[in-house]
This record gives C-alpha cells, structure tokens and sequence, in this order.
C-alpha cells in the first residue's frame, strides 16, 4: 500500500492539537501514514481553526478532529486497514 503524507497544523499551547496528533499516531499504526507537524502563524486567519489535518494535500478536518471520522475518510479512499 503507497504511503500518504498528513499534515497536522498545530499552534502552540492547544490541547485539541495534542489530541488530534494522538488520534493521526494510533491511525498511523494500521495506515502507511507520514504526518508532518507544522505550526500555523501566531495572527493568522487559520489560527483559529486548528488543529488543522490535511491527508494527501486535501484538507480533511479542522477543529475538533474525530479519530472514528479521519479513518472512514482514509477507508473510504480505499485504505482498508484504516477502520480498525
């Protein structure tokens, strides 16, 4: 299976982004996936949005990621394992 490369936009002191790179490291045991950490910029319109996660250069969620919804995204794509 290709590997896919997620991005996670993050910002300092955020606990969702905590939880949402959390829920891309557990996914990440069952789907060949390479997560980038990159953090948005202090001002930045985005900066209210994170955590912010892009799969495949797709943005996929923002706000308060659900790891149950990012793995029937990946299923859905044909990522079989991604449902555990």
């Amino acid at each position: 299976m290709q590997r896919v490369q997620a991005v996670l936009w993050t910002k300092r002191e955020c606990s969702l982004c905590d939880k949402a790179e959390s829920a891309l490291r557990r996914i990440a045991r069952d789907v060949p996936l390479d997560i980038e950490l990159a953090t948005v910029p202090d001002g930045s319109p985005q900066a209210e949005r994170v955590p912010i996660v892009e799969i495949g250069g797709v943005e996929v969620q923002a706000g308060k990621v659900s790891e149950f919804r990012l793995r029937n995204w990946l299923k859905e794509r044909g990522y079989s394992d991604a449902a555990r």
